[in-house]
């Protein structure tokens, strides 16, 4: 009986996989880490290879507690920045992935800072110029790497985010594809066109053919190949960011729903249809709908104490936010620092793995709506809850 989706978490430090059932419940789970490679100082960088034999060893794990029978689908969701190239044949990678945290293309950023670009890069994407973004990545790796480079202008390279490369790998090569929760992260994203802009691509020298197709975030966009991923046939129906696959876990659907993130350091309210943008917070693609409808957001990073300047202007932007969610093991501290610095009541989720729920939650047929992603108020004895 398929009754399971099989929700794959490429993070930065390692992969997990899961059978997660229609209640939420994670009926089994696998683990691979990850060995992040460091060139020289400030890059880092993955083995592209390493990361596939990664997803391959925890979903084997996961086999070994479920039947192949009892899954229905697959969802992959993913640590947003990692940009990798790889040959469309072949599946081979002609370098290492560069990482979201690496930082080789501060120079870059400025140059393109100098000449103007930032205002407009912000106004399409809904954030500016910094050095782990895909977009400078790439425009690094041009200028650098210029025989590789050179094949990804003839088309033989494809380049992509995480889920972009798994897609690929899932499916022997026959899809190119990824979500916006991912395109919008890249700086060639358009929010508002909500597909690739060719006026940013040219800023940052990035041909349009090599870039995946921009498909829905929910609803089968692929069928993995049994003769490459452990012989099972299911469809890839989830595609979300892991920023976002929180946040849905964490039942974070309605506009003004906000969600934190402790290993990111980041809040993230839901803005609905709306794009909107406030001073201090990124404004991005939070995921899309099958209809190509997509759902937008307003992100804070904060410092070590979690206070921010933006969080006057974030309430100001997202009137509709009145309560937070947070990871079911969010100590006491965290929320009462949260609920204190926004004024907002917090909830702690019912159930650990938020990012590997959110994104099964995404990968069911119809969506079942909410019934595993709720969130439980912190009791009135709880000395986390913060009232308004």
């Amino acid at each position: 009986m398929t009754t399971c989706v099989l929700a794959v978490h490429a993070a930065t430090t390692g992969v997990t996989a899961a059978a997660v059932d229609t209640t939420g419940a994670v009926r089994a789970r696998g683990h691979r880490e990850l060995a992040q490679h460091r060139p020289a100082p400030g890059q880092v960088e993955h083995a592209p290879e390493e990361i596939w034999q990664a997803v391959l060893g925890a979903v084997r794990e996961v086999l070994d507690r479920v039947e192949a029978g009892e899954l229905a689908s697959v969802a992959i969701t993913n640590q947003r920045d990692t940009v990798l190239l790889w040959d469309r044949e072949t599946l081979g990678s002609p370098r290492r992935a560069v990482a979201g945290q690496d930082r080789r293309t501060g120079e870059v950023c400025e140059r393109l800072r100098a000449a103007g670009h930032e205002a407009r890069v912000a106004e399409l994407t809904g954030r500016g110029l910094g050095p782990g973004a895909p977009g400078p990545i790439l425009a690094w790796l041009a200028e650098h790497e210029p025989r590789t480079w050179a094949l990804v202008e003839e088309g033989r390279y494809a380049v992509g985010t995480l889920d972009s490369y798994l897609v690929a790998r899932m499916t022997r090569g026959l899809e190119h594809v990824t979500d916006v929760s991912n395109a919008s992260r890249t700086l060639l994203h358009d929010l508002g066109g909500g597909d690739w802009s060719a006026e940013l691509c040219g800023v940052f020298g990035v041909p349009l053919d090599a870039l995946p197709e921009v498909v829905p975030s929910r609803g089968e966009v692929a069928r993995t190949d049994p003769r490459v991923f452990l012989g099972l046939a299911l469809p890839v129906a989830g595609l979300v960011a892991d920023r976002s696959a929180t946040h849905l876990g964490l039942a974070g659907l309605g506009a003004g729903d906000a969600s934190w993130d402790d290993t990111a350091s980041s809040l993230l309210v839901t803005t609905g249809r709306r794009l909107v943008h406030s001073a201090g917070a990124l404004t991005t693609a939070g995921w899309r709908s099958p209809d190509g409808t997509d759902t937008f957001a307003l992100e804070v990073t904060t410092d070590a104490d979690r206070s921010s300047e933006s969080w006057p202007g974030l309430r100001d932007a997202a009137p509709d936010l009145v309560s937070l969610r947070v990871e079911h093991d969010a100590d006491d501290q965290l929320c009462q620092d949260l609920g204190g610095q926004l004024g907002l009541d917090v909830h702690r989720a019912s159930a650990p793995d938020a990012a590997l729920r959110g994104a099964a939650l995404l990968a069911r047929t119809p969506c079942p709506g909410l019934n595993f992603a709720l969130t439980r108020p912190a009791s009135p004895a709880d000395p986390a809850r913060t009232s308004r």
